[in-house]
C-alpha cells in the first residue's frame, strides 16, 4: 500500500490533465484576455521579424545600383534588382494564409523557439495574417501579382544562375554582389521565412472556446 501511494504521489500529469486544469481554472473573461494578449504579442513580433527580414533583399538591391552605370553589367544588374525587389514584395505583401492549429503545430515550433530566444518568453501564433494592401494598384492588378510574382521571380533567378554557370566563375564570385546566385539565394530564404511566419487561425481557437463553453 505504501508503495502504491508513493507511485501515485510522483505520477507525472498527462497533457489532458493540464488542459482540464486550464479549462477549469479559466473563466470566459480570462480566456478572452489570454487570446487578446497572444494576438497582440504575435502581431508585434511577426511585424518585427518581417521588417528585419526585409533588409535581406533590400540591402543587396542598393549595392547593385552602382553597377547600373557600367554598360557591361547594366542588364544583369537590372535583372538582379528586379528579383530582389520582387522577393521583398513577396515577403511583405504576400504572407501565406493562416492554417488550422492541428496542421501547424509542428511547423510553428521553430517559430516559437526563435521568438523565445529574443523575447525570453513563451509565445504562440493564433491570429490571422491578412495581405497588406498594395499602394497605387487596383485589386485586380494586385491579384495578378499575387498569382505570378513568385513563378516569374523564380524563372528570373534561374536565368541569372544559368548565366553565371555559362561564365564559369567560381561559387564565391557568384555569391558576391554582382554574382548571379545572390537573387536565387535571397528568394529561397525569403520563401522559407515566409512559411515560418505563417500564423494559426484565431477563429479556430475562438470556436474551440465556444464549443468548450457550450459543452
Amino acid at each position: 500500500m505504501a508503495t502504491t501511494r508513493l507511485r501515485r504521489t510522483f505520477r507525472y500529469p498527462a497533457d489532458s490533465d493540464d488542459e482540464d486544469a486550464v479549462e477549469e481554472g479559466m473563466d470566459e473573461r480570462d480566456q478572452e484576455e489570454l487570446i487578446t494578449s497572444l494576438s497582440s504579442h504575435d502581431t508585434s513580433s511577426t511585424k518585427l521579424y518581417t521588417q528585419l527580414l526585409l533588409l535581406l533583399p533590400l540591402l543587396p538591391a542598393l549595392l547593385y545600383l552602382p553597377r547600373l552605370f557600367a554598360f557591361r553589367t547594366i542588364l544583369p544588374s537590372l535583372a538582379a534588382i528586379a528579383s530582389l525587389l520582387a522577393s521583398a514584395y513577396t515577403l511583405y505583401f504576400l504572407p501565406l494564409p493562416p492554417v488550422s492549429p492541428s496542421s501547424s503545430t509542428a511547423q510553428h515550433k521553430g517559430k516559437a523557439t526563435a521568438r523565445d530566444r529574443v523575447t525570453g518568453a513563451k509565445s504562440f501564433s493564433f491570429i490571422p495574417q491578412e495581405s497588406q494592401p498594395v499602394p497605387y494598384l487596383s485589386p485586380e492588378t494586385a491579384d495578378l501579382l499575387r498569382q505570378y510574382m513568385i513563378p516569374v521571380n523564380a524563372a528570373l533567378c534561374a536565368i541569372l544562375c544559368i548565366t553565371e554557370l555559362a561564365q564559369r566563375r567560381s561559387w564565391g564570385e557568384g555569391m558576391m554582389i554582382g554574382g548571379g546566385y545572390v537573387p536565387g539565394f535571397v528568394l529561397t530564404f525569403i520563401l522559407w521565412a515566409r512559411r515560418e511566419l505563417r500564423v494559426v487561425d484565431l477563429g479556430e481557437l475562438e470556436r474551440l472556446r465556444y464549443r468548450t463553453k457550450g459543452g
